[in-house]
Order: C-alpha cells, then structure tokens, then sequence
C-alpha cells in the first residue's frame, strides 16, 4: 500500500541545496525521496529520546585530534559509567573517534548525547534495540 505524500516548501543554504542535487545525481534518485529517506533516517535515530524506556546501543564520537576537550571528555565518560558498556578511542588519519556502547534509561542515553554535542563533538547514536526504542 502506498501512502500519500505532503507537499511542503523548506529553506536550506545554498551549498547544502547544492551537494544534495549533486547526490541525488550520483545516486539516481530524485530529490525528494533524498530527503525522505535523510528524514526517516534521523527520526528513527531520535524518536526513542521521547518515550522513557530502557534502551541498548552504540554511540559515535568524532573530533579533530588536537581537540582540547578530551580530558573533558574522560570526566563525562566517567559520571555515565553506569550505562556505558564499553568505549574505545581511535585515531584515523587526523580524527579521533570514540566508541561507546550504552545499555540504560533514554533519558540518561540522551542526556550524554547532549553533553558529548555541547562539548563540540559529532555525534551520533544507533538505538540496537528498535522494537523497545519506539
């Protein structure tokens, strides 16, 4: 069954107009199903954060090296102890990337994401668990 679509207007910046036309382009596919599927994408990715529930899953960190922030990082990893499973820190090339692997509240799942995002990392969290994060 195929569901109905909405029609509706969005700013974004030139260079971002630009490089989604460009992947849409090299992808073949049209830009409208580009952005829906950048959109189901991130909904899915954040959706669990409004239903408190116990949830599992990996979030990723990336940073230049020279990012000053690292002993703060080590602080935060520190007070979630309690829901990080395990971390893991990499260096690729000029990054660093930090793996952690949660199993806890959504509150406190997001509530790192949060101070990770503030501290100025790039982060991104991968709910495992998709039947309880929803």
């Amino acid at each position: 069954m195929k569901s109905s679509k909405r029609r509706f207007g969005i700013s974004i910046p030139e260079n971002l107009a630009r490089d989604l036309d460009k992947l849409a382009s090299k992808l073949s596919i049209d830009r409208s199903s580009l952005v829906s599927e950048a959109i189901r994408t991130y909904i899915h990715d954040h959706l669990h954060y409004l239903t408190p529930h116990k949830c599992m899953g990996i979030l990723i960190l990336f940073s230049n090296v020279e990012n000053d922030n690292y002993r703060k990082l080590l602080k935060i990893i520190e007070e979630y102890r309690d829901i990080i499973i395990s971390y893991t820190h990499h260096h690729i090339e000029e990054k660093c990337i930090e793996v952690l692997i949660l199993s806890g509240s959504s509150e406190k799942i997001r509530s790192l994401h949060r101070e990770f995002t503030v501290l100025g990392y790039k982060a991104r969290y991968l709910p495992l668990v998709h039947n309880e994060c929803h």
